[in-house]
């Protein structure tokens, strides 16, 4: 079965995103990803390649969104027009017969099987598994009776969107409306007041996050995805005295520098940082 993988971006963080995608087809097969952004990528960009998801028998096609219907959306110096593109999934079920969708931010390196949650999940009664955010957790967040998810990986069960059950872009759409004026976390505030008890907490080993990273000890198994949340990214010129943070941060630029033909010529999972029983 091919699993639906979706990322949004504009052309600003295409090196970041080729970055996901070299990891994900390190260590996956049988995939359609789709990348929704809002025109400024182009289609030579998905051409060029397709070829190599064809070697990991998946495929990869751009979805384009106007930038018009972003307008309305509140934005900062840290959330963009284009975070809001995730709302947007819904346009992408006519091309899938498989409800079961992960959404990816730009800014994440996959370590390892990211599909595995589906096979354990029970998503009779829920829409929606994530891993709780351990920053917004930290300082406070609008939703202080509830816990709060981090937006930047999320597992969901389309199924009722396809069957025409309810419109998940215009129900997203009017909550904005709604909460504009009290958003904190952007387009993140309002997806955790839309899910609210609708939501499964996931190992934080499927969206290790920085604040993971600055207070790591230790892990029976090493994460599965790691996620460099914040302003800073890794390929910016930062460093980091942390031993995990810097070990991350080696991580993406790994994936940067590393051709496209050389993922597809290795066999699935050779590249994997082993974090088991590694301290601080």
């Amino acid at each position: 079965m091919k699993y639906n993988v979706m990322m949004a971006s504009d052309a600003n963080y295409l090196p970041y995103v080729e970055i996901t995608l070299k990891s994900l087809l390190m260590h996956h097969e049988n995939l359609s990803v789709f990348i929704l952004h809002t025109g400024d990528i182009p289609e030579s960009w998905q051409n060029d390649l397709q070829p190599y998801f064809a070697k990991r028998y998946s495929t990869l096609q751009l979805v384009h969104i106007n930038k018009s219907e972003l307008n309305s959306f509140s934005v900062n110096n840290y959330i963009t027009p284009a975070t809001y593109l995730r709302f947007y999934i819904d346009r992408l079920l006519p091309y899938s017969d498989i409800p079961y969708w992960i959404y990816l931010d730009c800014d994440i390196v996959v370590n390892g099987n990211i599909i595995l949650p589906f096979e354990y999940l029970d998503f009779s009664r829920h829409t929606l598994a994530a891993v709780l955010d351990p920053y917004v957790t930290r300082i406070g967040h609008p939703y202080q009776d509830g816990d709060y998810f981090n937006a930047g990986v999320l597992y969901l069960n389309m199924k009722k969107y396809r069957l025409g059950i309810s419109s998940f872009s215009k129900e997203l759409f009017e909550l904005h409306e709604k909460l504009k004026e009290s958003l904190i976390y952007g387009d993140q505030d309002i997806l955790n007041y839309y899910f609210e008890d609708q939501w499964i907490s996931l190992d934080k080993r499927y969206n290790f996050q920085l604040d993971h990273m600055i207070s790591f000890d230790s892990l029976d198994t090493s994460p599965n995805i790691f996620h460099f949340t914040g302003p800073h990214k890794p390929l910016d010129n930062i460093f980091s005295e942390n031993v995990c943070v810097s070990a991350v941060i080696s991580l993406f630029r790994l994936y940067a520098s590393i051709s496209w033909q050389d993922i597809c010529s290795l066999p699935l999972g050779t590249i994997r940082a082993n974090w088991t029983n590694q301290k601080r």
